[in-house]
């Protein structure tokens, strides 16, 4: 027994002999050093930006709306209303042989696109970051084929026509949302979002431009 007890305080004796020569040649850390408080160390810009942009867009708002649009193709007058209105005060009036009407329902997203960010767009001080978002915008406004109903269509529309006149409903849809102070409100929830991002990454003070 006495010998197992010798041979075990002689194996104790070496293990705290051996890490006793490894903490003084750097390889391992003392005992203090592993149970101590480390300091918060936060990712250099690089990185950072590089976590940011797999968020890639950033859409902060979005404005739901229905539009109308209508679209109207008129011919010349004939020869006999023209030889009529030569002699007559009235003006001349044209003749309308086609005329489509769309009522379009769609939606347009606004936010930040956050893969355009460089090194010069973050800047880091200690637990302080300063960022420059880029530009809020209008990422994007869809208006599927099943979003269209046709109210009115007279004469005979070609396929590039009536794809002209849902370019035209797409575009209203835009203008109305732009009308309705979209960018200003992604922009507010933009500067929002990211900056509880940057506190979750351990940030104290965040400055969003």
């Amino acid at each position: 027994m006495k010998r197992l007890i010798r041979n075990i305080a002689l194996v104790i004796v070496f293990i705290v002999a051996l890490v006793w020569v490894l903490h003084k040649s750097g390889i391992v850390p003392s005992m203090k050093d592993i149970f101590s408080s480390k300091p918060v160390v936060i990712d250099e810009t690089p990185i950072l930006i590089k976590e940011i942009k797999s968020i890639g867009q950033l859409i902060t708002a979005t404005s739901y709306d229905e539009v109308v649009v209508d679209s109207v193709v008129t011919s010349r007058t004939s020869a006999i209303i023209n030889s009529f209105n030569a002699v007559s005060p009235f003006p001349v009036i044209p003749v309308v042989e086609k005329r489509l009407v769309l009522i379009g329902k769609g939606k347009v997203l606004a936010g930040t696109d956050l893969s355009s960010l460089t090194n010069e767009s973050i800047k880091i001080s200690k637990d302080t970051i300063w960022l420059q978002l880029p530009p809020t915008k209008i990422l994007d406004a869809v208006m599927n084929p099943s979003d269209f109903e046709t109210f009115e269509e007279k004469g005979n529309w070609t396929p590039d026509e009536v794809t002209a006149v849902k370019l035209t409903a797409r575009q209203k849809l835009i203008d109305r949302a732009l009308n309705q102070n979209i960018i200003d409100k992604a922009s507010t929830k933009a500067k929002a979002v990211m900056e509880d991002f940057l506190n979750a990454l351990g940030f104290n003070a965040v400055i969003i431009n």
